[in-house]
């Protein structure tokens, strides 16, 4: 049989199989170990275990060492299984901003900033990879989504997507043979023969919508203004709006 200090070193190991979901077998195979290892520890048909069994063991259970053979950092080892677990959980990749009235020349989408991933999970509907996160800037959107919001999109013609009423989506606009681009969320609303797509805002700045005939295609439409032709493309729908937790500023 094991000894106390044997037994709480064993309990230690069990605990954190358990949370993992592994098997003794496949623990201590992944560790280099021999399968029985932890069995033949635990009944006593073995020495007990070492230092370096518990270097071995530690990072397949994503603890310390120290923790495994002595009960000693468990916040270290709590933190580890913290991260394990949030770089193991579904995720929304996060690829950019929409912004009303901002044009951008086409060289500022080459060094694009990354952004952190949102731990959320993606729609069920699409596949996953068709599927990102664009955060808010300003507040053409902020009945719905404010500065900082993370919209979930899916993009449209992966999803085969027809532009129903009342839809959020993402409208790309170009100009200049696509030199200048703006990228912004706005509501789709059918008008007989033409759509407008209206901000979703009580700034006074942005109440007016983008008028765009119906085009070749239900995601594709032309306009002109004084500065000329811009092409307006619907790229994605609007599955969801993510608000990262805002922290308390101090005094």
């Amino acid at each position: 049989m094991a000894s106390d200090d044997d037994q709480a070193v064993l309990t230690r190991i069990q605990s954190r199989i358990d949370s993992l979901g592994l098997s003794e077998r496949g623990a201590a195979e992944a560790a280099g170990l021999s399968a029985s290892a932890i069995r033949n520890i635990r009944e006593g048909k073995s020495q007990s275990p070492r230092l370096d069994t518990m270097r071995k063991l530690a990072p397949i259970l994503k603890v310390s060492p120290e923790w495994l053979a002595f009960g000693v950092d468990e916040d270290i080892a709590k933190a580890q299984e913290a991260s394990a677990a949030l770089a193991h959980s579904p995720s929304l990749k996060v690829i950019g901003e929409v912004a009303a009235g901002r044009w951008l020349e086409a060289d500022d989408h080459v060094d694009v900033p990354e952004f952190d991933p949102v731990p959320v999970k993606p729609d069920e509907r699409w596949r996953v990879e068709d599927q990102y996160g664009l955060v808010v800037r300003g507040t053409s959107l902020n009945r719905v989504a404010i500065d900082g919001d993370i919209l979930a999109c899916v993009d449209a013609i992966a999803a085969r997507y027809r532009p129903a009423e009342d839809d959020l989506v993402i409208v790309e606009m170009r100009r200049n043979a696509g030199l200048l681009r703006q990228r912004t969320a706005k509501r789709y609303m059918k008008q007989g023969n033409h759509v407008e797509l209206w901000p979703d805002s009580d700034d006074p700045r942005w109440q007016k919508p983008i008028i765009i005939p119906q085009g070749p295609t239900a995601l594709e439409s032309m306009i002109e203004d004084e500065d000329g032709r811009i092409e307006v493309s619907i790229i994605a729908l609007v599955t969801w709006v993510h608000r990262p937790i805002q922290r308390r500023r101090r005094a």
